[in-house]
């Protein structure tokens, strides 16, 4: 079989290939089913016993080529309600065409729905496909009726264990029985290919050895180069065309490894876990420090999916949503579809902190499996899209569109507690012609997910109408995030240059500005603190280093190890806000600085205006604030980051203990990962 190789080559022709897929198992099964039962070598005037044979024989075959559909169907699609349809669709042509073979006998057949039934357990170490059938039939020709039949096929194969690079497996057929037929093209091993981030399968190169033993027939098989031996998967399919899939695990073992020093004192460090399919672990658009490596996800369905935390060594089921993207993760679609597989647009995401020892990620193996209620339940969010807002039950987040003397603007102003701050995006060249520096809006925001799981998403595209001056030819896109139980909300802030014959020159960039005004009289009657980090010391931004200026910062090193400015923020009796950002992130911040030349274009600015009694914070990410940059050439770049806002809660840097939110951006978790069945 070839079928994952072909169903998940290209995400934006999914449909149309599993329709084909469909059509073309269709068309193969019935015409193989049909010649079967036509090839039947019982060929003489029959007897009233040879007629009853020559049915249950054909009723039989059609039940093994109907579960070998089903498997088929549902391996394409992951949709059981879909690929049962199909499968009764199947099964009741092929009791029609036993029926028009022998138009003399009449035969009617009436199925007994209840015992009649399909059943897959799949992706597990102890994999099975069963189908059972009852039926009662007539033969009025030879003046019979009321003859009941059940029988049942299936295929079943366990893993025994794994010597080296060789597997061994344990197959029996209907009742248990050894099935000694088996070759090697009846095996194929999942492989994963990265570069298309898509799974084939793939056949060994030498037959296997066959040993009946008391369970059944146990092969043993030498695996493909490059699968690895302690987590694979493997296909079985016999002569009828029944299938199984086995796995040597089921289970994910994720352990987590905290800098306790630095994680002990904090209460809402909260981090967004994302698990792709290919098996890499981000956070905040930069991939975890992972020991081992960590298996591709298989296509298992996506209700069958499941997260489970242990803290304190107690482990229980947790909230998770299983979200679908395009153009590499950029584009947010929405929470997935239950009735789907999980391939290469999906993501697992959950919430971890600092409490949590160990998150497994499994899978229920049946085809009957329900979707849990921890992948679909709104246990956090109270959101009302109709008037712009979203809540997690700490953050509040209005994304109102505003009207603007340069047309209509919109922002992202989040609120917590008596805090508030406001974020805008993606002002280019405002110092060239103000009007044009600032985007413009033409439609609301697009709630991709709200009321989620363990997180929200919208979208928002800016435009400028007229274009940017001396900066034509841009794209860019905005992904607001707000996970549960949080004091922050996450962007992704994507900006495409296309080629350009026209002259292409930036002189100013901010991509993202976060502002507050607070009076002198607020909360305290004194001035708030800005800091910003200016370097560390031993992996700590120590209080020497921390800036208190006002300024641009910079990428002040030459080498590829002097990102040294992660965070900003403002604080005033424990309340306050800022920006934080991972070290991808932060070398993204000096995308335009010509490495060549040394020359400096990209800076984390923060400003602090005290006019009167007010004061007047701003804190700007900005890859092009100390020269200009010209370029004509294609470009995309992204930039991930949060806005944090505390309420007498973690700031991002606490200065009595140098602790704070900073640390989950530079020192986020250790993760080791293990395999279990």
């Amino acid at each position: 079989m070839r079928i994952i190789r072909r169903f998940m080559n290209r995400n934006a022709q999914f449909t149309i290939i599993a329709a084909l897929l469909i059509a073309a198992i269709l068309i193969t099964s019935v015409v193989i089913t049909y010649s079967i039962i036509r090839d039947n070598p019982i060929k003489a005037a029959p007897t009233v016993l040879g007629a009853i044979d020559e049915i249950n024989f054909a009723i039989k075959q059609i039940l093994g080529f109907t579960v070998g559909y089903y498997g088929s169907v549902l391996q394409v699609t992951g949709n059981v309600t879909y690929a049962r349809i199909l499968t009764q669709r199947y099964l009741e042509s092929g009791l029609n065409y036993i029926a028009s073979m022998h138009p003399d006998w009449a035969p009617i057949f009436q199925m007994n729905e209840e015992d009649s039934i399909i059943e897959l357990r799949w992706y597990t170490n102890e994999s099975s496909s069963f189908g059972n059938i009852s039926v009662t039939y007539d033969l009025p020709g030879l003046g019979i009726s009321g003859i009941e039949y059940s029988t049942s096929c299936e295929l079943n194969a366990t893993i025994l264990g794994v010597d080296g690079n060789y597997v061994r497996i344990l197959v029996s057929k209907d009742g248990g029985e050894p099935l000694l037929t088996l070759n090697a093209e009846n095996f194929g091993f999942y492989a994963y290919d990265y570069n298309r981030s898509l799974w084939y399968t793939v056949e060994t190169t030498s037959e296997p050895t066959i040993q009946l033993v008391d369970e059944g027939a146990e092969y043993t098989i030498l695996m493909p180069l490059g699968i690895d031996p302690s987590a694979f998967i493997v296909q079985i399919t016999d002569h009828r065309g029944i299938m199984t899939v086995a796995s040597s695990f089921t289970h994910y073992t994720l352990t987590f490894s905290w800098n306790s020093s630095l994680y002990s004192t904090l209460s809402h460090d909260n981090i967004v876990v994302e698990m792709l399919q290919n098996g890499t672990l981000r956070w905040l658009g930069q991939n975890l420090d992972v020991n081992g490596t960590c298996a591709p996800i298989p296509p298992i369905p996506v209700k069958c999916l499941r997260v489970n935390q242990t803290v304190s060594g107690v482990s229980h089921e947790v909230p998770f949503q299983v979200e679908e993207w395009a153009a590499d993760y950029h584009v947010p679609l929405g929470i997935s579809s239950n009735a789907s597989l999980f391939l290469n647009r999906h993501m697992i995401v959950f919430l971890v902190n600092h409490t949590v020892q160990e998150v497994k990620i499994w899978w229920d193996p049946r085809d009957a499996a329900v979707q849990t209620r921890f992948a679909r339940t709104n246990f956090y969010f109270n959101d009302d899209p109709s008037s712009h807002t979203l809540n997690n039950g700490i953050l509040t987040l209005d994304l109102s569109r505003e009207s603007a003397w340069w047309g209509t603007k919109w922002g992202v102003t989040s609120t917590y507690g008596h805090v508030e701050a406001r974020a805008e995006f993606f002002q280019i060249n405002s110092d060239v012609d103000e009007d044009d520096g600032h985007p413009v809006y033409g439609a609301d925001a697009s709630y991709v997910i709200y009321n989620g799981v363990v997180r929200d998403i919208v979208t928002q595209e800016a435009e400028w109408h007229g274009g940017i001056v001396n900066c034509p030819n841009v794209y860019a896109e905005i992904v607001i995030m707000l996970p549960a139980k949080t004091t922050y909300y996450t962007y992704l802030l994507r900006i495409m240059f296309v080629e350009s014959l026209q002259p292409r020159t930036i002189s100013g960039m901010n991509i993202i500005t976060v502002k507050m005004t607070v009076s002198k009289s607020q909360w305290v009657n004194q001035w708030g603190r800005t800091s910003a980090e200016n370097g560390t010391s031993a992996g700590m931004p120590v209080e020497s280093i921390v800036s208190d200026e006002t300024k641009l910062f910079y990428n002040f090193s030459s080498s590829q190890t002097g990102w040294m400015h992660h965070w900003a923020q403002f604080i005033k009796a424990g309340k306050g806000y800022g920006l934080m950002f991972t070290n991808s992130s932060n070398r993204e911040l000096y995308v335009f600085d010509n490495k060549t030349s040394g020359e400096k274009r990209g800076a984390l600015k923060v400003t602090d205006d005290k006019s009167g009694g007010t004061q007047y914070i701003t804190i700007e990410f900005s890859p092009v604030a100390i020269s200009s940059v010209s370029f004509q050439t294609a470009k995309e770049i992204v930039w991930y980051g949060a806005v944090v806002l505390f309420n007498n809660s973690d700031p991002i840097y606490d200065y009595t203990n140098q602790t704070g939110l900073w640390v989950i951006v530079e020192h986020p978790p250790t993760i080791t990962v293990s395999y279990e069945n």
